[in-house]
This record gives structure tokens, C-alpha cells and sequence, in this order.
């Protein structure tokens, strides 16, 4: 008699990647980009303060800058500003954390997978590109695709819902509390890797990492996910 095979587990379960200080290390880029802009303009702004700004829109950082120096300004051009120096910028200099590549190929064969970024998509799709990616992702959301950002749920919940898959069968990965927040309000599980904020600025989330590098506790962590 034959033995009877199980069936394979076709429920639908994703892992949707945050970009900046997660898949590609662009956070000092960030920062290298507005100190170009505020030289331009006679700014001074200290390392605290491009701390506090990891994981927030450009445009409310901006805002928080110049209510700490009791001044005004126009976030939206400020944003522009920088996101032109940014552009130009991360095209030399995209440079993926270690284990990434190795990750999504890990995860490919079994995982929907998406990147979702309070970045532009245009930067997402700069840095897939230059680590040979794309094709391993089915969706990409970007600044512009979301009316509320993080630590709004919107980005991750449009995402799942992009890729057919319930909030609580993602897992996402991120790397600032605001991120990790925003994960966990859409219903997802969350990965947090302490590439840009200490582990215990990150306890918030299910499961924190040192890196990427070692795939085998994210792959276990993305398999229990709920459908």
C-alpha cells in the first residue's frame, strides 16, 4: 500500500522587508545627505538629532529641527531638497547588510515577499535593483503609496493586503521602534535586527536579531506565523 503523503501547506504567508538600516545599510547616507543640505544653508545639527529621526517621514523630522530652534519651516521643500542630494547619493553607494541576498533566497520558495519603506519607491527599487532582487519580490510600497506612515499601520496593511495575505500571516522585519509599532498595529509578527538602534530600544518586538546573517531563527520565527 502506498503510503499517504501529506498535503503541502498551501496557506499563504508573507515576509515584507523594511529598506533603510534593514535590507541596505542607507541610514548614514541619509544623514550624509541632509548635512550637505544644511551646510548649504548654515545649519548645525547634532548626532542626537539625526538619531531621534531614525524611522521618521523626512518631513516631520524636519518639522521636529526647527521647533527645537523655536523656528518655521516649509517640510515640503526641505524633503525635496534632500531627497535630490539622497538620489544621487545612494545610486554610488548601495550597500546591503550582511545575509540579505542570503535571506531572501532563503525565504523565496516558501514566502510572498514585499518591501515596504517609508522611503520613495524609486530609492526601494534603486537598491533591489543594484543587489539583483527585484524579481524575488511580488510588491513594493513606497512613500507615496500611503496616506499615513509609520507608526500608522497603513504601509503594512495595504502591503498584505497587495500580496493576499491576512496581516497576521506577515512577518515583518524593521529596525526602528517606530516601525516595529507600526508592524504590530497592522497585526503582523515582527523581526527586529538591531542594526540601527540597540536591542533594548527594540523590545517591543517578537523576536530581535543581531543580523540577518544568520537566517535559521528568522526562517523558524516566519513559519509559525498565523494564518
Amino acid at each position: 500500500m502506498t503510503p499517504t503523503v501529506p498535503a503541502p501547506d498551501a496557506r499563504p504567508r508573507a515576509v515584507i522587508f523594511d529598506l533603510d538600516g534593514v535590507m541596505v545599510d542607507s541610514e548614514p547616507l541619509h544623514i550624509e545627505a541632509w548635512k550637505v543640505l544644511f551646510a548649504r544653508h548654515g545649519i548645525s545639527v547634532a548626532d542626537e538629532e539625526h538619531e531621534h529621526g531614525i524611522g521618521m517621514l523626512d518631513a516631520d523630522w524636519i518639522r521636529y529641527i526647527f521647533a527645537r530652534r523655536g523656528q518655521q519651516a516649509d517640510p515640503e521643500w526641505w524633503q525635496d531638497a534632500k531627497r535630490r542630494i539622497y538620489r544621487s547619493i545612494l545610486a554610488r553607494n548601495v550597500r546591503p547588510f550582511p545575509g540579505v541576498a542570503e535571506l531572501v533566497a532563503r525565504l523565496r520558495g516558501e514566502f510572498r515577499l514585499a518591501v515596504a519603506s517609508s522611503s520613495w519607491r524609486e530609492n526601494i527599487l534603486t537598491v533591489v535593483e543594484a543587489m539583483g532582487l527585484r524579481q524575488c519580490f511580488d510588491v513594493f510600497t513606497g512613500k507615496e503609496d500611503v496616506e499615513r506612515h509609520k507608526p500608522d499601520p497603513q504601509a503594512y496593511q495595504l502591503t498584505a493586503a497587495a500580496l493576499g495575505v491576512s496581516p497576521a500571516a506577515c512577518t515583518v522585519i524593521e529596525d526602528s521602534l517606530l516601525g516595529v509599532r507600526a508592524a504590530k498595529a497592522a497585526g503582523a509578527r515582527c523581526v527586529a535586527v538591531t542594526n540601527s538602534l540597540p536591542a533594548e530600544r527594540l523590545a517591543e518586538a517578537d523576536l530581535v536579531v543581531a543580523s540577518l546573517d544568520d537566517a535559521e531563527p528568522i526562517v523558524r520565527f516566519a513559519r509559525d506565523a498565523a494564518t
